[in-house]
């Protein structure tokens, strides 16, 4: 009976131990999570990363807003590891590279993973520029989604393979090297980083601004004095440069790329 009793104790203490040494794995597991917080104005975009994110061990979401006031108000009194943020947001909200200069201006360790369906090279091109640490697209399965996050949270700079491509073969000025592999201390920093004409030549985003202005090729090509085919080459190797495919693109990026 004795012998019974003791053996009893013994898996009992040995339970304990295994419960007590558990417990303190996942306590430290925990302590370990990566938090993060979400900014979209769709919901059903939201609640997904919510749920998707609820059965990672090592990710946490601690907020999740759909109105960038909101993130701000939120930011004032927690930290985040990771902030995912949507690019465009409603028209009555701060979006877009303004709001990744504010983000980033009041909460300069802020790392800014920028989820979203923009493929433009020149505005992701800008947004890294401004200091977010990683971009990918809204139809990435959950687990590259997943990737992104702990790759941003280490402090490492995340892109698609594809995207990467594109944006090495946009030509880049050595002052912004640095700055586009991830390099946050690299002079320079302070300049007009929305300023993307200055990748292009002088006449490329002079024909690019008339272009904008409301000016037809015929027109820009008797301001000019060039001949129409010069001046639609000028407009398309600029646009080429800038990563933008058509002229609806062209102008929906217009208030981002020329300030």
């Amino acid at each position: 009976m004795l012998t019974g009793e003791t053996t009893f104790i013994k898996l009992t203490a040995r339970s304990f131990r295994a419960d007590t040494v558990q417990r303190q794995i996942m306590s430290l597991f925990d302590h370990k999570k990566i938090r993060i917080a979400l900014l979209d104005d769709h919901p059903i975009t939201r609640r997904s990363l919510e749920v998707v994110a609820a059965s990672e061990p090592d990710i946490e979401v601690v907020g999740s807003f759909g109105h960038s006031r909101e993130l701000n108000a939120f930011l004032r009194n927690e930290s985040v590891d990771v902030l995912v943020l949507d690019y465009i947001l409603n028209p009555d909200e701060l979006d877009g590279l303004s709001l990744i200069k504010q983000l980033k201006a009041h909460y300069p360790q802020l790392k800014i993973l920028l989820a979203s369906s923009i493929e433009s090279i020149a505005v992701i091109r800008a947004a890294f520029m401004a200091g977010v640490k990683g971009y990918i697209g809204k139809r990435e399965e959950a687990p590259v989604y997943f990737n992104a996050i702990r790759t941003v949270a280490n402090g490492q700079r995340f892109m698609p393979v594809d995207i990467s491509t594109a944006m090495a073969m946009v030509p880049t000025r050595k002052r912004d090297e640095g700055l586009l592999d991830g390099d946050e201390q690299v002079e320079g920093r302070k300049a007009p980083i929305s300023e993307l004409s200055n990748l292009l030549t002088q006449r490329e985003a002079e024909v690019i601004r008339c272009f904008l202005d409301g000016m037809e090729i015929i027109e820009i090509a008797a301001k000019l004095k060039r001949s129409r085919k010069t001046i639609s080459g000028h407009k398309q190797t600029g646009m080429k440069k800038l990563g933008l495919s058509s002229d609806l693109e062209l102008f929906k990026y217009r208030d981002d790329l020329f300030r």
